[in-house]
């Protein structure tokens, strides 16, 4: 794989025919309104086949058009993206709030093209790299063909889960109401649902024309595929955005940092991970079968430095270890990783090294 040139990541995908489809817009709401939340195993495919002629070879009669996952942090947007396209494109943590950047997802079948857009979870900010991260995740919403709200039916809601309904509520575009993680139990799924109503000021079954309520477990991949069902139903016939061996348009300078990125968060998670930054320098082949990569990982404090360091650099090494396998993996050849922690107070209100870093 070459280092240079276009930074789209690229793979095949074996080409699927998929005989199921969904009647009309109207059948489809009226299946997922009166669907109950104890009963996930509907069957989508016993459905009308009023649109099959649109499968056929010529890509501009397929359904087309991106869909962007939006909600508060750690409701398994990143999971969910993964679990689609088949490959991790997307930092999955139990940390909240670890996606930083816009990352695009892109799915290619028999059907058309789905470009999945993965948003930073909407917070409540307190500083510019935050209030950066609602920017992206509001304006990806605002250019979406259709909205997919992941909420995590297992959580209570709260004052960011309000956050982001007070922002959808205006919206003209298609929603999706993703009630993830129902293999938890779903225990609140009443209490987003009312939230919906509160909002709006009108009943579910009165908003189906804009809401359709959907229960999924990314983790698990329960009703994954139905839920594409529906989302190539929702899209536009248009031609693709990209090509179809296409897998993401993350630049590689980004998806290495993120790479990097995720042991750090996970060896740091009970100390510092949003105090936390990564901005990879230098991408380089040194031969045919070895890349070189510089990174630097910015901390704010002396004390923070260290403790990413470690004793002996025990922690910086295993860091390092975890990291090198994914880029490996990634660029398919060894790398040489070469990691570096810089101390730079305030890091985080910063804006050149933000737009360095692709947020801003």
């Amino acid at each position: 794989m070459s280092l240079r040139g276009a930074p789209v990541l690229i793979r095949r995908r074996s080409n699927l025919v998929f005989k199921s489809e969904i009647a009309s817009s109207l059948a489809c709401q009226q299946l997922f309104l009166a669907m109950t939340i104890t009963n996930y195993n509907y069957n989508l495919t016993s459905l009308a086949k009023k649109e099959e002629k649109r499968y056929n070879n010529d890509m501009e009669n397929k359904h087309c058009g991106i869909v962007t996952i939006i909600g508060r942090p750690n409701t398994g947007k990143s999971t969910l993206l993964n679990r689609i396209i088949g490959e991790k494109v997307a930092i999955v943590s139990q940390v909240p709030q670890t996606t930083r950047n816009i990352i695009r997802g892109i799915l290619n079948e028999a059907r058309g093209q789905i470009v999945f857009v993965d948003t930073p979870g909407i917070h409540k900010p307190d500083d510019r790299l935050n209030k950066q991260m609602n920017i992206l995740a509001e304006d990806s919403a605002r250019g979406a063909d259709v909205i997919l709200h992941l909420v995590d039916s297992s959580k209570n809601i709260g004052e960011e889960e309000a956050r982001v309904v007070d922002f959808l509520v205006t919206s003209k575009t298609p929603v999706v109401l993703a009630l993830n993680k129902i293999d938890l139990g779903a225990k609140f799924v009443s209490d987003y649902l009312a939230l919906w109503e509160e909002k709006k000021g009108k009943t579910v079954k009165e908003l189906a024309d804009k809401l359709i309520i959907f229960p999924l477990s990314a983790l698990k991949g329960t009703n994954v595929d139905k839920l594409l069902d529906l989302l190539f139903f929702l899209l536009p016939l248009s031609p693709p955005l990209y090509p179809e061996d296409a897998l993401t348009d993350f630049p590689l300078r980004l998806a290495c940092a993120d790479i990097i990125r995720q042991p750090l968060f996970e060896c740091m998670r009970e100390e510092i991970p949003h105090s936390i930054a990564v901005l990879v320098d230098e991408i380089a082949e040194r031969s045919e079968k070895m890349a070189y990569i510089k990174a630097d990982i910015f901390v704010e404090r002396p004390s923070q430095k260290a403790m990413v360091i470690g004793k002996n650099a025990h922690v910086l090494k295993k860091i390092g270890t975890q990291a090198r396998k994914e880029l490996e993996a990634l660029l398919e050849k060894k790398v040489f990783l070469d990691l570096n922690v810089k101390v730079k107070e305030n890091w985080r209100k910063d804006i050149e090294l933000l737009k360095r870093m692709g947020v801003v």
